[in-house]
C-alpha cells in the first residue's frame, strides 16, 4: 500500500471514530495489515514520540518481517537509530552508576580510621588470559572453472594458463584447477564454488609463488570425474572445501539475519539453534574432521555495525581455505515462475537450484518477502506439506515439501511453492529466519546446475508445532 492509500485509510478511520487517536489508528492498521511496513513505521514513530522506547523498538522490529514496500527502509533505519540511542543511554547510565560507586568507595576510604586487613592475599583482578584459538591447517584449495566449448585443445590449455597467472588477488599456496565443460547460464573462467562437476576436461596444479605448473592432465574428450580413479584425491578435496564453504555461508547468513532482527549478534553460535519460533538454524554445523577443529571460530567482538556483512569475515572466518575471489553475500532465495525454478544464491554465486511447483492461474504472489517461520514436520491432512515448511507471507503462503512429487515442475498449487522433500530439507538447513525471498514472473531459463552432495542439518522436535494444523494454500 502506498502512502496516499494509507492516509486515505487514516482519514476514513477518524471520520468513523473521531474520538480515537492516531495511535489507535496505527494499532488498528497493523492488525488489519500486518505485512505492510508503513503501518509499523508510523506505530513506532508514535510510541517513540511518547517516549515508549521498548514499544517503538517492537514496532520497528515487526516491520522487518513485513514485505518490501513504502517505509520498509525507513522503518529499518529508525529501528537501528533507536537501538543505537538506547545503547548509548544504557552506557551513560552505567558510567553514572560507576562514578557514584567510586565516589562512595572514596568517601569510605577518606573517612575510615584505617584499613582492615585479615591477612588473606588479595586475589588478582586481571582477567585470565584467553588462549588464542588454534588456526585450522591450510587445506588443498580446488577451483572449478567452466570453459567455452569452442576452444581447441592447445588454445584451451593456453587460456587456463593465462587464468592462473592473472588470478587476483594472488594465492600463496599451490592449488588445483578443475576445468569443466561450459555450464549454460554460468560465467566462464570464474570459480563455480557450489557446482558439482560430472565431467572434466582437464586438471592443473599450479604454484602461484613460483608461477610454475606443478602438474597437469588433459583429456581428449570429457572424462567422468566420478569414474576417473586418478582424480579421487581432487574430488575429495573439492567436497571438503564445498562443505566448509556451505557451513560458513550458512552461519554468516544466520548471524546477519539475527543482527537485522535483534540489533546485536548472539552471545554464542548455539543461540542460533533455538526452539520454534526462534529456530534460525536446526543445529550448528561442525567443521570437517580434516580441519582438526572442534567448532567453527566465533569472534563477536570483531563485529562492526557500520559494515555488518563484511565484518562477518572476521567474526566467523573461513578456516583452512582462502576467501572466494568474488565475495560471498547474504543468502537469498529466488523463484522464477515461468521456468518453475527455485534458486538459492549468495551474491554472484549460485548455491543450489531446485525444480518447483507453483500456484495455478498466477496465484503465487510476485514480490519481495522474507522467511518468517520455519516448521519441522508441518501438520496438514495426508501429509500434504511434506517434511518442512518455511512461511513467507501471513499464515497462508509457504515453501514446503509435498506428498505428490509428480506435481513438481507444474502450476497446480493454490499459491504455495512446493519442492521435493529432500530439496526443502536442504533449503531449511541453509536459510535462517529473515532470509530474503524474491518471486518473479520474469523469464529465466532453468539452469542446468549440478548441486553438490546434500547438505542437511537434522531438525528436532523442538522445531515442530504439534498443536497446529496448517491451512496453507498448497
Amino acid at each position: 500500500m502506498d502512502k496516499i492509500s494509507f492516509l486515505q485509510e487514516k482519514s476514513a478511520f477518524h471520520m468513523k471514530y473521531p474520538e480515537k487517536s492516531d495511535l489507535s489508528f496505527y494499532r488498528w492498521y497493523t492488525q488489519q495489515h500486518p505485512d505492510e511496513a508503513i503501518g509499523w513505521y508510523y506505530l513506532g514513530q508514535a510510541h517513540e514520540t511518547l517516549g515508549d522506547t521498548q514499544q517503538a523498538l517492537a514496532a520497528y522490529r515487526q516491520s522487518l518481517f513485513a514485505k518490501q514496500g513504502p517505509y520498509y527502509d525507513e522503518a529499518r533505519d529508525a529501528y537501528q537509530k533507536l537501538l543505537r540511542a538506547q545503547k548509548r543511554q544504557d552506557w551513560r547510565s552505567r558510567v553514572r552508576l560507576l562514578l557514584a560507586s567510586l565516589a562512595f568507595l572514596y568517601a569510605l576510604f577518606v573517612f575510615s580510621p584505617g584499613l582492615l586487613q585479615d591477612g588473606t592475599p588479595v586475589a588478582s583482578t586481571q582477567p585470565p588470559a584467553v588462549p588464542p584459538s588454534t588456526p585450522a591447517l591450510a587445506q588443498p584449495h580446488v577451483e572449478v572453472i567452466a570453459v567455452p566449448s569452442t576452444l581447441g585443445p592447445k588454445e584451451l590449455q593456453n587460456q587456463v594458463r593465462r587464468y592462473v597467472e592473472a588470478r587476483r588477488p594472488p594465492l600463496t599456496q599451490p592449488y588445483t584447477v578443475l576445468v569443466v565443460p561450459e555450464v549454460p547460464g554460468s560465467p566462464l573462467f570464474t570459480p563455480l564454488l557450489f557446482y558439482q562437476p560430472k565431467q572434466v576436461l582437464g586438471v592443473l596444479k599450479y604454484n602461484p609463488t613460483s608461477r610454475a605448473v606443478i602438474s597437469q592432465r588433459w583429456f581428449d574428450s570429457p572424462a567422468s570425474l566420478e569414474a576417473e580413479a586418478t582424480l579421487a584425491t581432487v574430488r575429495d578435496d573439492l567436497a571438503s572445501e564445498q562443505q566448509t564453504l556451505q557451513h560458513v555461508l550458512t552461519l554468516r547468513n544466520a548471524l546477519f539475519r539475527y543482527y537485522q532482527q535483534k540489533g546485536a549478534l548472539p552471545a554464542s553460535l548455539a543461540d542460533l539453534a533455538g526452539s520454534y519460533p526462534g529456530n534460525y538454524l536446526p543445529q550448528i554445523p561442525l567443521p570437517p574432521k580434516r580441519l582438526l577443529l572442534a567448532s567453527y571460530p566465533y569472534h563477536p567482538h570483531a563485529f562492526r555495525s557500520g559494515s555488518a556483512w563484511a565484518s562477518l569475515r572476521d567474526v566467523l572466518p573461513l578456516p583452512g581455505y582462502p576467501e572466494p575471489l568474488s565475495p560471498l553475500a547474504p543468502l537469498q532465495i529466488r523463484l522464477a515462475q515461468k521456468s518453475h525454478t527455485l534458486q538459492l544464491v549468495s551474491g554472484t554465486h549460485l548455491v543450489r537450484s531446485y525444480p518447483a511447483a507453483i500456484g495455478k492461474n498466477g496465484s503465487t504472489p510476485e514480490g519481495y518477502y522474507t522467511i518468517l517461520q520455519k516448521i519441522n514436520k508441518p501438520r496438514g491432512h495426508d501429509n500434504i506439506y511434506g517434511t518442512r515448511g518455511l512461511i513467507f507471507q501471513g499464515n497462508s503462503y509457504a515453501i514446503h515439501g509435498t506428498n505428490n512429487p509428480k506435481s513438481i515442475g507444474t502450476s497446480v498449487s493454490l499459491g504455495c511453492v512446493r519442492l521435493f522433500n529432500a530439496a526443502v530439507e536442504e533449503l531449511y538447513s541453509f536459510v535462517s529466519l529473515g532470509t530474503e525471498f524474491i518471486i518473479s514472473d520474469a523469464p529465466s531459463p532453468a539452469q542446468p546446475w549440478s548441486n553438490p552432495a546434500p547438505f542437511i542439518l537434522a531438525a528436532g522436535p523442538e522445531e515442530e508445532t504439534p498443536n497446529t494444523v496448517y491451512t496453507w494454500l498448497h
